[in-house]
């Protein structure tokens, strides 16, 4: 009966060994498995993580570009209102000082010299002189210096002084009015003045 009970108890010791060996190996697969999908859990977790850190820093981005867009845009507006501002207050101050030329004693000389000097140049006949409605005192002096036949008439668009002589059967136009001049200026001041903006 010892051997028996031996027997049985090799057995059992045997039974133990493999059941142990194999419940080690199914354990450590198990664990193994459960590794992997871990891992694999951790790097679908990484991979989203990234897709939202990347999505979210676009919109950073994106909301601060157009914030940036938007203040650079208002700092532009500012700075086209404030040279607006510093232009109107030039040419105003220029207009004004035109003004008190053209009701001066030294007016009447510039223009009647200017007439001249156009008559010289030209030479054109079947002309209208054109001038301000308070230079048309000037009409008789404005002929004797343009010394061919013209006429003198006013000219609407003449608001500062100086004159228009327009050649009807030619259409030649010779703007020497003090407003067109102005206006010229305005262009000349824009472009040489360091005040262009970029």
């Amino acid at each position: 009966m010892q051997k028996k009970d031996q027997v049985f108890l090799y057995i059992k010791d045997e039974i133990e060994k493999i059941s142990s060996a194999e419940e080690k190996e199914i354990l450590d697969e198990a664990k193994a498995i459960e590794q992997e999908a871990y891992n694999q859990l951790r790097g679908e977790a990484e991979i989203d993580a990234k897709h939202q850190l990347d999505k979210e820093l676009a919109e950073i981005s994106s909301k601060a570009s157009i914030e940036a867009s938007a203040q650079l845009e208002e700092r532009l507006k500012k700075l086209v209102e404030k040279r607006e501002e510093y232009v109107q207050t030039i040419f105003t101050e220029v207009k004004n000082k035109l003004v008190e030329f053209v009701n001066g004693k030294d007016y009447k000389d510039y223009l009647l010299t200017h007439v001249k000097a156009v008559s010289d140049e030209y030479q054109m006949t079947d002309c209208v002189l054109y001038v301000r409605k308070d230079d048309l005192k000037y009409a008789d002096d404005l002929k004797k210096a343009y010394a061919l036949p013209i006429e003198v008439e006013e000219g609407q668009q003449i608001q500062l002084g100086g004159f228009i002589i327009e050649n009807k059967a030619t259409n030649v136009v010779v703007d020497e009015s003090l407003d067109s001049n102005l206006e010229a200026q305005k262009d000349w001041f824009y472009k040489t003045s360091g005040l262009m903006i970029k």
